[in-house]
């Protein structure tokens, strides 16, 4: 059943191939760095007008609720700090790819956004919670975890239906009904994408193997964080999809993470008032778009 393309002709062929600005992987880069400042971070934004008007935009939306206009990028910086401008940095490069419509999925106009964005929130609490990976770099990684479907989207156009039935059928998850059906499953595609791209290798893990979060080689906490997250964003039918319930929940990823399954209902509530907070976020999201 599997077809002979391969990824690297999935992604050469495919139009629109979602991508990060440089600026945005730069700026990611920096605020690891020992050396880092407000001027530096400011500089890398400069590089690019059109993201740096998106970030300004978004660090004077109503979520922040700042008693004055922030007016250039080292003043933002310096306000809001710089883990804080690397998530809206990261928010404003992916949102104009992210918000498309996927056929292939079944996720309408903002769909995927809203999914991805979900993970990002929820991985980064459960980071904080957990305390056992940088909650930033979870946030990140929840943002960027389903890159592959941008891309394997319009392969899968004709054959959404096929795979679903072959994983109710036989009892696999979607990501295992892909790989029978295409030979390969949105998750290896994500993770060329983000090697293309030059990712951290905590990054490239989570894409890899946010739906097998046991099998990871390296950064098992992180993956477990964007499992977590991607659990908690189903649970509140955000950017379901035609494949959003065909997953199996890994409980190895509570336990790893220290997190009682008893605590997750407190966990969720959280995750529910932050969410809706963002609306106003999100809100200039869609006007600077």
């Amino acid at each position: 059943m599997a077809e002979t393309i391969s990824i690297e002709d999935i992604v050469k062929r495919t139009p629109d191939l979602p991508s990060l600005p440089a600026a945005a992987l730069k700026v990611m880069k920096e605020t690891e760095s020992s050396t880092s400042n407000a001027h530096s971070i400011a500089q890398i934004l400069a590089q690019d007008q059109a993201l740096s008007a998106r970030v300004l935009r978004l660090a004077n939306s109503a979520y922040y609720g700042l008693t004055r206009k922030v007016t250039n990028l080292q003043e933002s910086v310096v306000v809001l700090g710089m883990r804080c401008v690397r998530n809206l940095c990261m928010v404003a490069a992916t949102y104009p790819w992210m918000s498309r419509k996927l056929d292939g999925y079944c996720l309408g106009p903002r769909e995927l956004w809203t999914h991805s964005f979900g993970t990002a929130l929820g991985a980064q609490l459960i980071a904080r919670i957990s305390k056992k990976c940088d909650e930033d770099q979870a946030f990140t990684a929840g943002l960027l975890h389903d890159i592959g479907k941008v891309a394997l989207s319009v392969w899968l156009e004709n054959k959404t239906s096929l795979v679903v039935k072959y994983a109710e059928q036989v009892g696999v998850s979607f990501d295992q009904a892909e790989r029978k059906v295409l030979g390969y499953d949105h998750c290896e595609v994500g993770e060329y994408l983000a090697l293309n791209w030059n990712l951290p290798e905590e990054i490239v893990m989570a894409v890899r193997w946010h739906h097998e979060p046991g099998n990871s080689p390296t950064a098992q906490a992180i993956v477990d964080c964007v499992h977590l997250g991607i659990y908690l964003t189903m649970a509140m039918g955000f950017g379901l999809g035609g494949d959003g319930l065909h997953y199996r929940f890994c409980e190895e990823s509570l336990a790893r993470l220290g997190i009682a399954e008893k605590d997750l209902d407190e966990v969720t509530d959280t995750f529910i008032v932050g969410y809706e907070e963002y609306e106003k976020l999100f809100a200039e999201l869609a006007a600077a778009a």
